[in-house]
């Protein structure tokens, strides 16, 4: 999902950590709707509203509340990158298990098709740090860019805190960073830092998303749901809370999708597959606003003395 633009114009979202090299073509049939509705879940989109373009710091929660086999959970997805949790299923030597991560991907500033080596070496994303425990690679297949990942085991239940920030570096230049919280280490965890062009500022946009990237037949069988905020963006002197919501989908016809109020945790959910049914009182495309917004305290010191450290240093 290259972009908030690329969502409204139907574009499916490609995960390239799984994605089959044979089905990297964007334009190819394998995404036509009556080919993916054979096969998987619709992937479903709630956008943070109102918009901040600008912003260079954004703070996001979100719950998963039921999940499947070749999920992915975007807690957010901005201008140039997203950040979340997936669920997948691995092979060692052991045989098979599934094994839940968290990921964070940006990028190049230029799209150059979907061939991560096509692009000219000084317009890739260049990684400058990874945290602990973290692989990191170049990627295709949905543009190109770089993707890191790391073992993160989280819950249904569980509230998965990430944050991403937008550090200046140089005229030409700005490095972003994703962290996601960690409760067994109680402190915000480097996923990783990269430094691309700065062809515009800010981080722009902002949307969580659901997406099954299994996509085998059997994956649409299976229910997943999520329930997003609160959702903070940073522009340099305040923080904004996002208090509209809209709700989008991709080309899949398949309508096994909803978006409802999640009153236990006073913000909206998205769920896809299974035997969804849609909310008539939340259609897709609409725009909600929650009158009765829940308040909760802006994030903290910790927060803060990242986003106001300066920018990382090439390892």
């Amino acid at each position: 999902m290259k972009a908030i633009t690329s969502i409204l114009a139907g574009v499916v979202t490609m995960v390239a950590a799984v994605a089959p090299q044979a089905q990297a073509d964007r334009y190819s049939d394998y995404w036509a709707p009556e080919n993916m509705a054979k096969r998987q879940c619709t992937s479903v989109h709630l956008q943070f509203q109102p918009a901040i373009p600008q912003h260079t710091a954004a703070y996001q929660e979100m719950v998963v509340e039921k999940s499947a086999q070749g999920t992915y959970f975007a807690a957010n997805n901005f201008g140039c990158g997203y950040i979340g949790v997936q669920e997948l299923c691995e092979k060692t030597e052991d045989g098979t298990r599934y094994v839940r991560k968290a990921i964070f991907s940006i990028w190049d500033a230029k799209d150059s098709g979907d061939n991560p080596h096509a692009a000219p070496e000084e317009e890739r994303a260049k990684l400058i740090q990874k945290g602990r425990l973290v692989t990191t690679r170049r990627f295709g297949g949905e543009g190109t860019g770089g993707n890191s990942m790391r073992v993160f085991d989280w819950k249904e239940g569980d509230v998965i805190r990430t944050l991403v920030i937008e550090r200046p570096d140089g005229e030409d230049f700005r490095q972003i960073a994703g962290y996601i919280w960690d409760p067994e280490t109680q402190q915000w965890e480097l996923l990783s830092c990269w430094r691309i062009q700065a062809l515009s500022r800010g981080l722009g946009g902002g949307c969580g998303f659901v997406e099954d990237f299994c996509r085998n037949v059997e994956s649409k069988k299976h229910e997943r749901r999520a329930t997003f905020g609160p959702a903070w963006r940073w522009d340099g002197k305040q923080w904004s809370q996002a208090n509209e919501f809209r709700f989008t989908k991709d080309g899949n016809p398949n309508m096994e999708i909803n978006c409802r109020l999640n009153p236990q945790l006073g913000y909206y959910s998205l769920a896809t597959g299974g035997d969804i049914k849609p909310e008539a009182d939340f259609p897709v495309w609409e725009v909600k606003k929650l009158d009765k917004l829940a308040k909760p305290e802006q994030p903290g010191e910790d927060v803060m003395k990242l986003i106001n450290a300066p920018k990382l240093e090439q390892k």
